[in-house]
């Protein structure tokens, strides 16, 4: 059994001896390939180190330019806030003293009269008031009289007149400023009334104001029933020496 194992191992050997020249023989370079294609890109590589700072730049100025045209005026802004309050000024001068109030030396015109006549009043004539209403004052409050019912001015100025009459069904009556019709009121019910008037005149001194009826009227003249009243005064005198 040995030698024919032995006769076999030698036989490969010399096989194997005999191969090898030849496969080494055949070992010459062969044609390139073709190219394969590009594989996928790979991951970001980490993050590198912080570089070192730059150097710091210079600041470059240029000349300056030529001053511009004016623009137009804008709009005015809004409402500023209240200042605050300025420092007192210096006192004025003490003026002259005034003299005592004394009511006797103020200038004053005034009247107020009712009528107490029995008798119906006559048509287009002055409408007569007789009655002084305040008799009692003091002399030197008293107001002024009447004439036969007119008014006599005595003091130029600015004067208010008003009046009240009782009638029956109409009454209708004009003031007069002199001779003239300075206005005419009427009034109408279906029973007795009473009506009022007022007016403001502008008087001279001599000028006169009076009432008088018109043919349109019924005045109430029975004692017991009257109520016919007839007042002014001034409001303001115009005589600049006053």
């Amino acid at each position: 059994m040995a030698p024919r194992w032995l006769s076999c191992s030698t036989a490969v050997v010399l096989l194997m001896l005999l191969i090898t020249p030849a496969v080494t023989q055949s070992c010459s370079p062969g044609i390139p390939g073709i190219p394969g294609t590009h594989g996928p890109n790979g991951m970001d590589g980490l993050k590198g180190e912080k570089g070192d700072p730059g150097e710091a730049g210079q600041p470059v100025r240029g000349q300056k330019g030529f001053q511009g045209l004016v623009g137009p005026p804008g709009r005015p802004g809004m409402k500023g806030d209240v200042g605050l309050p300025g420092s007192p000024g210096n006192p004025g001068r003490i003026g002259e003293k005034g003299r005592p109030f004394n009511p006797s030396n103020q200038q004053k015109s005034f009247f107020s009269y009712k009528r107490v006549i029995a008798h119906p009043p006559e048509l287009d004539n002055t409408l007569n008031f007789n009655n002084q209403i305040l008799p009692d004052l003091d002399e030197q409050f008293r107001g002024e009289s009447l004439t036969n019912g007119s008014f006599i001015c005595t003091v130029s100025g600015i004067y208010f007149f008003s009046y009240h009459v009782s009638a029956k069904s109409r009454v209708c009556l004009k003031l007069m400023k002199n001779t003239d019709i300075h206005l005419a009121m009427c009034d109408t019910s279906e029973g007795f009334l009473v009506t009022s008037g007022s007016a403001v005149l502008e008087l001279l001194a001599g000028d006169s104001v009076s009432l008088q009826p018109t043919r349109y009227n019924s005045m109430v003249t029975r004692m017991d029933s009257t109520s016919h009243i007839f007042t002014g005064f001034l409001i303001s005198p115009t005589d600049p020496a006053i």
